[in-house]
């Protein structure tokens, strides 16, 4: 069971936030990415600094009409607090990513990281 104490708090936006309140909330929070909830503050989707680079600087596109879900990476890969950190870690490996989302009951709990998983699975095996 992922504990609460060994997660990092997720910095979120919403999917109709635009794409330069995301970009300032990643700036001020000095942060590299972001989770966005839907309406039911379920996890739909990441969005990263390069996201805003790539999908939105770069295509010379108005970040004042854009969406977070237009931008967004979608189909986010989760683990449930019930998970094991040793599946967590699992996840992230196969993904390539250095956090993941946990849920309960289909809220957000936090982000768990990588190498917070990587030592805890070891202390539980």
């Amino acid at each position: 069971m992922i504990d609460t104490k060994y997660m990092t708090h997720a910095i979120i936006c919403r999917e109709t936030d635009n794409a330069l309140d995301v970009s300032r909330i990643l700036r001020d929070t000095q942060k590299r990415h972001l989770v966005v909830l839907d309406s039911k503050d379920y996890p739909v989707g990441l969005i990263s600094t390069i996201d805003i680079n790539n999908r939105v600087v770069a295509e010379g596109k108005n970040p004042e009409k854009l969406a977070a879900k237009d931008i967004m990476t979608k189909n986010v890969k989760i683990v449930s607090a019930e998970d094991s950190y040793d599946k967590a870690f699992k996840m992230m490996t196969e993904l390539g990513t250095y956090s993941i989302p946990v849920i309960k009951n289909n809220k957000l709990l936090g982000l768990l990281e990588f190498m917070t998983a990587f030592k805890l699975k070891q202390e539980v095996n």
